[in-house]
């Protein structure tokens, strides 16, 4: 849902005496003491009282197709795993108003002072896919402190700004209970922080457009009276004055270059990236490992040519794994997920043995993006040639092999395909737009490494040759 995304990690617990805190506010009533925050300000051209109205009605559903694929994409996970699971899915609401919050099972109004300040607020580990939220009662929100919890409150407060003008506050609070959750918390906000503000930027908009329009309705509703009559007179026009109302901006132009974008990357980027480095027949050909998967299946194939013999990129290729030799790509990336990868520079004896039926982690198993995805076992294994991953999960799911074939001597081509079911909708859409270009940049990197690698093994090893020779 769109709510675990608004948190916020501007500052850290200990710098709270530098954190001039509002007395009049409610919410500091029930976490005056936090470890992150961000506040959010509009101006509305609207009276206190019709904003606050607007706020608690306006659908924060309806902000835009970008906050609600991001709502989605966050939420995934979980609807991932109760797909695994052979459990019913949560469905997203049609409508999502801050009056209503009350009625969902993650969220609980905590306070309100009528037409001023709202506080809502849930208790969760949001830094895991699949959210344990946990049901608290009002009151029992501000001396909560079970550890391996965060306590998130949100603050919507309005306040007079001039005459019939109002300044709408958006203020998200963060707190966890202990050290622990707030390490993974501090993980799970450096991939997730660069959204927060924008979606509190939506929500406010959403409110704003709300509040005006309901301002001008009553103005063009509301009876002509003599005062009303004089101003227009003395304005020098019939009309009685009224403040301007702001046009919007032409989108045309956008919309045409968001459209040729897409355009280009959907016809050259995409068919590019998906097949890296291979040939016409390594991208559609038949390799080790396609049989696991029914067809009609999603494909992406990269490959690379080594200047060395099978042996030697063979040696570095069987050391991966998180708990092995690591994946040679960018580590830093995969550990703000929390996947503890670090790449070896160096052949590693006790890596040098696979088998079928191995595990080949992705993650630690106590991570908090643990899956039985991230556990892939080794499906097949051919010496010096070939490497196939598949999650040990019932039903359709994705392989990962590694293919080793010689064109001519003391040269390799490493071929790497990632193949699963096709999939629909919404995770057809997470897929296109984030999983494949993300697994593009590291297979690449994971690629480009193996071959520098086993190039400099190849070398070392024709050196020592010659030098006995």
């Amino acid at each position: 849902m769109l709510a675990p995304l608004v948190k916020t990690l501007n500052r850290r617990r200990g710098d709270h005496d530098a954190l001039r805190v509002d007395d009049s506010l409610l919410i500091d009533q029930y976490l005056p003491t936090y470890d992150a925050t961000q506040r959010r300000h509009t101006v509305v051209d609207a009276a206190p009282e019709t904003t606050y109205d607007a706020m608690l009605e306006a659908d924060m559903m309806d902000t835009g197709p970008v906050v609600r694929g991001l709502s989605r994409l966050r939420d995934l996970p979980a609807r991932l795993e109760r797909l695994i699971r052979g459990t019913e899915p949560a469905q997203f609401p049609d409508e999502l108003t801050i009056e209503r919050l009350g009625e969902s099972d993650e969220w609980v109004l905590i306070d309100e002072r009528a037409h001023e300040e709202l506080v809502f607020g849930t208790v969760g580990t949001f830094w895991k896919p699949s959210i344990e939220w946990l049901e608290i009662d009002p009151d029992d929100f501000a001396t909560f402190d079970d550890p391996g919890y965060a306590k998130l409150a949100v603050s919507l407060s309005v306040r007079p700004y001039g005459e019939h003008r109002t300044l709408l506050t958006y203020e998200a609070r963060t707190a966890t209970t202990d050290d622990e959750s707030r390490r993974q918390f501090e993980r799970y906000w450096r991939v997730i922080g660069p959204f927060a503000g924008y979606l509190m930027q939506r929500a406010l908009d959403r409110i704003r457009t709300d509040a005006e329009d309901r301002a001008r309705d009553r103005d063009t509703t509301r009876p002509r009276s003599a005062t009303d009559d004089a101003a227009g007179t003395a304005s020098g026009d019939g009309n009685a004055a009224r403040t301007p109302v702001s046009v919007p901006r032409r989108r045309w132009p956008w919309l045409l270059a968001a459209l040729s974008i897409g355009g280009a990357y959907h016809t050259r980027v995409r068919p590019w990236h998906r097949r890296w480095g291979t040939t016409p027949r390594e991208a559609v050909g038949a390799l080790p490992g396609d049989e696991f998967v029914d067809e009609p299946a999603n494909q992406v194939t990269h490959a690379i040519e080594i200047d060395a013999a099978p042996d030697a990129a063979w040696q570095w290729l069987v050391q991966i794994g998180q708990n092995r030799g690591g994946f040679y790509s960018y580590d830093f990336l995969e550990n703000l997920f929390g996947a503890d990868i670090h790449t070896v520079d160096r052949i590693v004896p006790e890596y040098q043995t696979l088998e079928e039926g191995d595990v080949v982690r992705l993650a630690p198993a106590d991570s908090p993006i643990s899956t039985p995805e991230s556990a892939p076992e080794v499906v097949y294994l051919e010496t010096q040639r070939a490497i196939v991953l598949r999650p040990p999960i019932d039903g359709p799911t994705w392989t990962w092999a590694f293919v080793l074939q010689e064109p001519e001597e003391e040269k390799t081509r490493l071929v790497a395909r990632m193949r699963s079911p096709t999939s629909s909708g919404l995770e057809a859409a997470v897929d296109y737009l984030f999983w494949e270009p993300a697994h593009f940049v590291m297979e690449r990197r994971m690629l480009r490494e193996l071959k520098r690698r086993a190039e400099v093994s190849e070398s070392a090893r024709s050196a020592v040759e010659t030098d006995a020779a």
